[in-house]
């Protein structure tokens, strides 16, 4: 057992995670160092990925990575939740599904047989195909149940077939998101997409263990709790992940946490001394569903008062845009366009300093707005 302070895991996190340092040297190793970022929303996924990365590219560059040259893939993932990963990283998240929890949606599934059906429409297309392409693909009788199931009063029945369709060829590692194709999504095979990308068949506990191991070694120290968090899964499963990597983790004593883990190879920088220099360990304006507030299910290490929660983990599951100082959130933050400018308003929390973190924020706000390829940014400060 080791023991260390909360700064020092909370830098350790900011350095492995890119937040503090020089940057990642690509996206792709942003993406792969954060286990994927969270992407249910485009702009705020392609805004964590650059500020992790060295040059903070733009979102334009971002998005020409996952819709032209294609260096990262933007696909469901942990937690039933589209995310923008390593293409490297794909098999394993496709894998280990079978060990996470089987998420929230509910209802019939669509038979394989139909699956493979979709699958061969999707391939014969001439490019990432819409669901009004893939209507009339799925039996009746599976319309008609799935309709029900969602209240076929308010909804289409047949499209949100077909959405359902979509879904469980993503979840088995046969599509992927694509751009819009006028108003309307588009997807996209993997044979097209990534007819060289490596496709290991990986057993579903070893792929788990895996990316567990890639988890501890950018959010450790952290619990089995925190773990089975991060993933959508059972605490039992994520247990059994942990002991996969028997022999690799050793356990944190961090304060009064308990069954805190880290990989013993972590542990020197792990015990590093934070730096004093807000350069070296610099605030950051991070966007919603950011992967370190996503990262752990003990919801303290950022954000210790609970007052200050409620205004970061929000209701329908939203996870406010926020800054975040030496490992702490201090303010919530939202942002908007007028005529070429970014205009950020913040809203400070119990841990705001203004002497400290206002200019620190400006700073910040310029780099979000270059990020947008804007002409500059103004910082307004609520009361």
């Amino acid at each position: 057992m080791i023991e260390v302070t909360e700064e020092q895991v909370l830098y350790f996190r900011a350095r492995r995670g890119h937040l503090a340092g020089p940057g990642a040297v690509n996206a792709v190793a942003a993406a792969r160092a954060i286990l994927g970022s969270q992407s249910q929303q485009l702009p705020p996924s392609l805004l964590a990925l650059s500020m992790r990365t060295k040059g903070r590219p733009t979102a334009t560059t971002l998005k020409k990575e996952i819709l032209e040259s294609r260096t990262l893939v933007r696909t469901w993932g942990q937690r039933d939740t589209l995310h923008v990963y390593d293409p490297a990283a794909w098999a394993d998240v496709v894998a280990a599904r079978a060990e996470w929890a089987p998420g929230a949606r509910g209802g019939p599934m669509p038979a394989e047989t139909t699956l493979d059906k979709t699958l061969k429409v999707m391939k014969a297309a001439s490019g990432p195909v819409t669901r009004t392409d893939l209507l009339g693909i799925a039996p009746a009788s599976y319309v008609r149940a799935i309709g029900e199931r969602a209240g076929a009063a308010s909804i289409d029945a047949e499209r949100f077939a077909a959405a359902r369709l979509i879904w469980r060829l993503a979840q088995r590692g046969d599509a992927c998101v694509a751009d819009k194709v006028g108003a309307q999504q588009a997807y996209a095979t993997r044979s097209a997409w990534f007819p060289k990308l490596k496709w290991p068949k990986v057993p579903a506990i070893r792929a788990a263990a895996t990316l567990t191991q890639a988890y501890l070694a950018v959010y450790g120290a952290a619990t089995a709790t925190d773990v089975a968090h991060f993933f959508g899964a059972r605490v039992s499963n994520a247990k059994l992940w942990l002991a996969e990597l028997d022999g690799e983790l050793t356990t944190v004593r961090c304060g009064d946490r308990k069954g805190l883990l880290v990989l013993t190879r972590d542990i020197p920088d792990l015990t590093a001394t934070p730096p004093a220099a807000a350069a070296k360990w610099p605030l950051r304006l991070l966007p919603s569903w950011e992967s370190m507030l996503m990262g752990h299910a003990d919801k303290t290490w950022t954000v210790p008062d609970e007052a200050d929660r409620k205004q970061v983990w929000r209701k329908a599951a939203f996870v406010a845009a926020v800054a975040i100082a030496r490992g702490r959130v201090v303010a919530t933050w939202t942002h908007k366009q007028q005529r070429g400018r970014l205009a950020v308003e913040v809203q400070p929390l119990s841990r705001w300093q203004a002497s400290k973190h206002t200019a620190q924020v400006r700073r910040e706000a310029r780099a979000v707005a270059a990020h947008l390829e804007l002409d500059d940014s103004c910082v307004t400060i609520a009361k």
